[in-house]
């Protein structure tokens, strides 16, 4: 599926399931039905976390939380087109797309309470986690899809971006680079309309964010990105655009954050309420139920297992986060290099001694031996 002339000419939008859960069988999408209700578990799964996680946020049992309301479907299913080998690497809004890859919901509670030991993957996988400076994830996604391209296993690496980050020039230059070196990258722009309070309108004069890739010889599209299948369709292609050495794509889902930037933000101060409410009507989640439901492929007998299960399991994922114990202050010094050098060894044991005269215990780590390699 190389990009041809006429690809330039145009940038697509596909649209398969409407808001009122109509879906389009002349666009074919190889999504079988086990699958779906898959996608739709884990949509409401992460939805019922970000409801549950802003509430502890509140209660003031965990700190600063950005959340996905509205953005299920742009978060769940693109990551779910990957092979656990594959990379991916996220924007700081991205538990949606980590648990889709299978990352227990308590580290990312423990995370987003300010501990490091939140930063734990699945074991197979090739997660990265996401950097808080906008857009300098973008270039090292870049790296990564060369590293794939110089193993020729057909590895991909796919990075998340907002519309917002599609204005810097960290973008522009991955694209550059992954477009002249067909390295095989997809970069989801999950076009939400507010870059925080800076709306979708003064971020580019473009009729598109998509469009953006072909002028760096890249393959562009949007689609409506509160439709599983319509994504699913454009990222499941173009990551096998990028499997079988055609280069990198663009995939824009156009979405919307229902809730505040994070837990910090008061959206209500730069948009009004109507806007919202009308983008309320075209809710991912909603309008993929109606469509289950007319397929009998889902009942209400079915809807009411799930929210009692998922409320389960989140409610033993959030014991577990506050049943960690506290994190060792020692471990700052850990895993920064191969083999530490002096001065961090002089800094670790002097913290060591501080905490042993302040706190009485005698079960610290000992200080590692003289090649500084710390655990």
């Amino acid at each position: 599926m190389p990009i041809t002339s006429a690809d330039r000419s145009r940038t697509e939008r596909i649209e398969i399931l409407s808001p009122e859960g109509v879906r389009d069988f002349s666009i074919p999408v190889d999504l079988p039905a086990d699958q779906l209700l898959s996608l739709y578990r884990k949509m409401v799964e992460i939805r019922l976390f970000d409801e549950r996680s802003v509430k502890l946020q509140r209660q003031g049992r965990l700190g600063t939380y950005p959340m996905i309301l509205g953005q299920e479907a742009s978060q769940i299913v693109p990551a779910s087109c990957l092979k656990p080998k594959d990379w991916l690497v996220p924007t700081y809004r991205g538990q949606g797309a980590y648990y889709a890859r299978g990352m227990r919901l308590r580290y990312s509670l423990l995370y987003w309470a300010g501990d490091d030991r939140g930063v734990k993957f699945p074991d197979e996988n090739n997660d990265l986690i996401f950097a808080i400076p906008v857009g300098s994830h973008l270039t090292q996604a870049a790296g990564l899809a060369w590293g794939e391209k110089l193993k020729g296993q057909g590895g991909v690496a796919m990075a998340y971006l907002g519309d917002g980050t599609s204005s810097k020039g960290d973008f522009h230059e991955a694209l550059t680079f992954c477009a002249a070196m067909k390295l095989p990258a997809v970069y989801i722009v999950e076009n939400n309309h507010w870059a925080i309070s800076v709306p979708r309108e003064k971020q580019s004069a473009g009729k598109t964010l998509a469009q953006k890739a072909w002028g760096y010889g890249a393959f562009g599209v949007q689609v409506d990105g509160n439709d599983v299948f319509a994504i699913y369709k454009a990222v499941s292609e173009a990551v096998t655009r990028a499997r079988e050495g055609h280069g990198p794509s663009v995939v824009e889902c156009e979405t919307y954050r229902l809730s505040h930037h994070t837990t910090a933000d008061d959206a209500g101060r730069y948009r009004g309420s109507a806007e919202v409410e009308a983008w309320r009507g075209k809710d991912p989640i909603a309008r993929l139920k109606i469509y289950l439901e007319r397929e009998n492929l889902w009942d209400a007998d079915k809807e009411a297992r799930l929210q009692k299960d998922a409320a389960a399991a989140l409610e033993m994922e959030i014991q577990a986060y506050e049943a960690f114990p506290p994190p060792n202050p020692l471990d700052m010094f850990s895993e920064n290099y191969a083999a530490a050098p002096w001065h961090l060894i002089e800094e670790r044991a002097e913290l060591q001694k501080i905490l042993e005269t302040k706190t009485g215990e005698e079960n610290l780590p000992v200080l590692p031996p003289a090649e500084g390699r710390f655990p």
